[in-house]
This record gives structure tokens, sequence and C-alpha cells, in this order.
């Protein structure tokens, strides 16, 4: 998909060994006029879909859609809401209850009673060190609620919302609509909670793969995203992920590339293990047996290839071709829109490059006194 990352956000989270990209999806702003959050979302991402995706939606647009979100102004905050306000420890990320405006929503959305016994515990657990215990005891009602925050896309700059209601009615609504699971997610920089999410959904999986937060409510404008597990785009034709059960056949292959100069290391077992085991090694084969290989980096939000070889009884086959093809589409998949490539002058491949629709940059870099070519693809 041709999506690429907030700001300072990266689009692929690894867990436990697999790796997830989370695509944000800018939409139109969306106000209390849109009163069925679900033909948002269906409109925004049904051309992105894929069977296994999981959608996650943020909260704070679900409660915009709701009706509940407020404008500041028209807040009257209780004295109860201003003096339990006053006690509560404001953080870089947002203001939280700390505003006697949201306390105030607070205490109608929970309950004067339990936002007392919450504050009472709150304030034991400060004592002893303990932090979060006002939450825990508060629940997602008071938990979920938004603070006015100057880094919002106006108007929401001056508003401020309780959570959404029916979490996981709501994500069932929306699922019925696209075809794939929700999640209702309240997410900041420090902590992601899932408010609600269809069957199946699993939930800690979730809070995991999106815990730096990959939406955003400036002007990014990106309330939904799309989380796709990256194994199933790797596939073009013959061209497979590695495992380090091919690391002998990727090292014998690998011999091709040597250059006789100190710091060499593309054919080297440790540094190709390593590529391994960080997932950017891919391999083709033909009838069992390794014929070609190729590495792919993610830096600076382009892709690079920074190794290819096929074997020389199958080049001039389309080898090459299959794995140029493979890395295109791995960087669309990731949400990159740019590719390169390089290659030593010793190695002769500028036409293979050129004809593939690379552009060689006009600058040579060097690495040990050795020259190589650089090239670029732009992706659309």
């Amino acid at each position: 998909m041709e999506i690429l990352p907030n700001k300072e956000k990266n689009l692929i989270a690894w867990i436990g060994g697999r790796s997830f990209a989370r695509y944000p999806i800018k939409t139109k702003l969306i106000t209390p006029e849109d009163k069925d959050i679900s033909l948002i979302v269906a409109e925004y991402t049904k051309k992105y879909l894929k069977p296994q995706d999981i959608v996650f939606v943020s909260e704070k647009a679900v409660a915009i859609s709701q009706g509940r979100a407020y404008n500041i102004k028209d807040i009257k905050a209780s004295y109860l809401a201003r003096f339990l306000s006053s006690f509560v420890i404001k953080t870089p990320i947002g203001i939280g209850l700390g505003s006697p405006e949201t306390m105030q929503l607070a205490l109608e959305e929970v309950g004067v009673v339990r936002i007392l016994i919450a504050s009472f515990f709150g304030a034991l657990g400060k004592l002893v060190g303990v932090k979060g215990l006002f939450y825990i005891v508060a629940g997602n009602g008071a938990r979920s609620i938004d603070g006015a925050v100057s880094y919002a896309i106006p108007p929401y700059n001056n508003y401020v919302s309780k959570g959404p209601q029916n979490a996981n009615e709501v994500a069932s609504i929306i699922s019925k609509k696209i075809g794939v699971p929700v999640a209702i997610v309240d997410a900041n920089d420090i902590g992601i909670n899932i408010l609600g999410a269809t069957y199946g959904v699993d939930k800690k999986l979730v809070a995991k793969i999106i815990k730096d937060n990959p939406l955003g409510q400036s002007d990014e404008q990106t309330p939904i995203g799309i989380i796709r597990e990256m194994d199933q785009e790797y596939s073009y034709g013959p061209v497979r992920r590695a495992t380090l059960a091919d690391l002998n056949s990727i090292t014998s292959v690998a011999t091709l590339l040597h250059i006789d100069v100190p710091g060499f290391i593309w054919n080297s077992p440790e540094f190709i293990e390593k590529q391994i085991h960080n997932r950017e090694y891919f391999v083709m084969e033909q009838n069992g047996v390794v014929v070609g290989i190729m590495s792919l980096r993610q830096r600076n939000y382009k892709m690079h290839i920074e190794t290819l070889v096929v074997k020389n009884e199958f080049q001039s086959k389309g080898f090459g071709t299959l794995f140029i093809e493979f890395a295109k589409q791995n960087t669309k998949e990731r949400g990159l829109a740019t590719l390169h490539a390089y290659s030593f002058l010793k190695y002769n491949m500028a036409e293979f490059y050129l004809k593939k629709g690379f552009t060689m940059l006009e600058y040579l870099g060097n690495y040990q006194g050795l020259q190589y070519h650089c090239f670029e693809m732009k992706l659309s």
C-alpha cells in the first residue's frame, strides 16, 4: 500500500519475531454530523483492506460521532471538579483529568462516589509509590476522557471528550460493513487501552502492535489504522523469506559477491545470519535449491536492496527481474515510496538496474577505496 507512517513513527512493529505494518488512514475532519462512524471507516479503508487485516479506530473519533465531545467553554466545572483536578499529575502527552473540565466529565460519567473512592486509593498509592490506582478504580469511563490539547486539529484543540459508548457494539457494526475484525482503541504515547473489539481479536496483541500510537490527531488527521502481518505480503513467485536453515546455501551463493578488500562483510556468515535474524533476507529456489539471494533493509522511510545475486548458471533467466519486482511490491506494501540499490563498479551491473527502471544517482559511493553506483526508483 502506498501509505506512509506518520512523522517520527515506524510503519513496522516487531512482536515476538513477527512483523506487523500499521497503516495510518487519513480521513476528512470527523464532526458530530457524522452520526455513523462505520460509514467513515468503510469509505476510507475498503480500497486497502485484505481479508486478514485488523482495523483499529481512535476512540475519540467514535466519541465525536456519538456527540460526546464538548467545547471546553460550554462545560461548567463544579467546585469538586476543580478541587480534585488540582491533585492530578499532568504529563507531557496530555492533561488527562488534570483540568476542571475533564474532571467534571469524569464525575458525570462514572459518578461522584466512584471518583471519590478512586481518589482515595490514588492518594494511598502515591504514598507507597504505586502509580495508576486512581484509574484502576475509576475504570475505563474515566481513563478514556480526553482533554483539550494544543496540538489537536482545530476545533478539537478546544474540545474535551468522554469515551465512546457501547464500544464492542460499534466495533461489530463497523466490522460487518468492512468485513474484517475491528478494535476501538484509546491510544496515546504512554499507553494503550482497547475499549472494544469484535470477537476473536487478540486485544493484548493489538495493544502491543500499536504501543507507540501510530495514529495522529494533529494535521496528520489519521484516526483510523490498518494492522497487517507482513508475512502475508512476502510472496512473489518463487521468492520466500530466508530462515537460518538457509544460511549455508546463502553463504555459498554470496561468495560470488566477494571482493578482496579489508572489512568486506556481504558474504560473511555472521553478517548474513544477522540479516536473517532481522528478517531482511530472501531467497529464490528451483527444485529445492537456492539459486538467488536478496537482502532488503528499511532505513529512513526508504527501502534498500543491500544484496542481490543469482548463481551464474541461472542468470539471464528472469530471476533478477523477479527479485526486483518482489522488492518493489515489498516496498509498496510497507507504505514506502522509494527503493534504493547499490552495486560496486566491479560488478558491472549498472545496465541491469537501469533496465529495471532505476535511475543512477550522480554521485559514487566509496567503501574501502572501492567505488559503487547508487540507484533510486520512485514508486507510485
